[in-house]
């Protein structure tokens, strides 16, 4: 497997329009293409305290008029997001060319952070090709083919991550396991499995009884 940082430009980006025009950051934690040119994103939208959700969804609609927006606010300032736009070719190709999408962080010059899983350097090098012919900017960041350092498989690692950035180890917890499994689409019980495996190989790790 390969691991890729990618910087990208995307003109008309709903998630770049925003961050260059308000003081928010924008993280998504998962994106499935709908169809060819339609994307569905769930996204972590961090900002001022007193940032209603409202407001929040109107400055999205202004910057893609064409979305369907649903807030969720977890914490002051701090909102989890469902959009859907139709206008996410970019999500549509990461899907053809065989790669994943691990996380995708807005930058404060309207660039997005992805951070890509792909079988080999051929799929993030069609990837790059293809986002550059839809007017893309582009810049490879990194380039690996370590695995996890800490040895978690690609599903565990994904699980984890959404677990930790939808506030589920927050104190009191942000999110129920409930409702986390429902928003990755399992069951409760095997969600608890995934997490107590994972937890246990970085705890192993940590405190040396790795076998």
């Amino acid at each position: 497997m390969r691991y890729a940082s990618l910087l990208l430009k995307i003109p008309g980006n709903w998630i770049g329009e925003l961050c260059t025009s308000c003081d928010l950051s924008v993280k998504v934690l998962k994106c499935v293409p709908v169809d060819r040119m339609k994307g569905q994103s769930l996204v972590r939208i961090d900002g001022p305290t007193d940032l209603t959700g409202t407001t929040l969804a109107n400055r999205i609609r202004e910057a893609e008029p064409a979305c369907r927006v649903h807030l969720t606010q977890t914490a002051p300032g701090r909102y989890l997001a469902t959009v859907i736009n139709s206008t996410c070719s970019v999500c549509s190709i990461v899907a053809e060319t065989g790669c994943f999408l691990d996380s995708a962080v807005s930058q404060s010059d309207g660039r997005i952070l992805w951070k890509l899983i792909a079988p080999d350097s051929k799929a993030i090098n069609l990837l790059v090709k293809k986002i550059e012919e839809l007017g893309c900017e582009v810049t490879v960041k990194q380039l690996s083919d370590r695995r996890l350092k800490s040895d978690l498989t690609i599903s565990q690692e994904k699980v984890l991550r959404l677990a930790y950035d939808l506030g589920y180890y927050e104190i009191p917890r942000l999110i129920t396991l409930d409702t986390l499994a429902d928003r990755l689409g399992i069951s409760k019980s095997t969600l608890d499995v995934m997490l107590r495996r994972a937890e246990r190989k970085i705890l192993g790790k940590r405190l040396g009884h790795i076998r």
